[in-house]
């Protein structure tokens, strides 16, 4: 009698399982998804120093107000109060009755120069999130053109100020 080994069936489903999964895990990190209730753009790898004073500059002139900072030795967050702001029309259409936003700036730890100053892969993310009459709790929801547009200058403005140190 001749029997097959069930190891070449269970190998491919073992990786299609693997593929599948890793490519859920994925499909929410790009920065420019209009489906999505978060907007998430990379600014690179920075030092710290520029970085607190481009966010001071940048969230002063975009009035965004600071809610917490953290930091160790190996990373940071910066993340910003929930600001209100009035729903657009594409969300009162769906029954939105409210509209927030929060901002979050992250760096974890990705060198150390020889002479100790750190280096830090730098996200910038946005949170949206509505209320409805029939859901009167925040919840999360997919960010409009119009906000995502309006987050995407704060961005810019703050990738320039890190690039040249020049706020427009």
């Amino acid at each position: 009698m001749n029997q097959t080994s069930p190891m070449p069936f269970s190998f491919a489903l073992g990786l299609t399982l693997a593929l599948t999964l890793s490519g859920c895990a994925s499909g929410g990190g790009g920065g420019s998804s209009s489906g999505d209730a978060l907007f998430r753009e990379d600014l690179g790898r920075v030092m710290l120093q520029p970085l607190v004073r481009a966010r001071e500059k940048i969230w002063g002139k975009h009035q965004i107000p600071i809610y917490r900072e953290e930091d160790t030795s190996r990373s940071f967050l910066y993340e910003s109060r929930w600001m209100p702001r009035p729903v657009t029309a594409e969300e009162a259409l769906g029954g939105a009755s409210g509209g927030r936003n929060r901002v979050f700036i992250r760096g974890t730890l990705a060198e150390e120069y020889l002479d100790g100053t750190p280096i830090f892969r730098v996200r910038f993310e946005v949170e949206n999130q509505i209320q409805t009459q029939a859901n009167p709790d925040w919840h999360p929801a997919p960010m409009p053109p119009e906000v995502r547009e309006r987050f995407k200058r704060v961005y810019d403005d703050l990738a320039l100020e890190l690039r040249t140190g020049i706020i427009r």
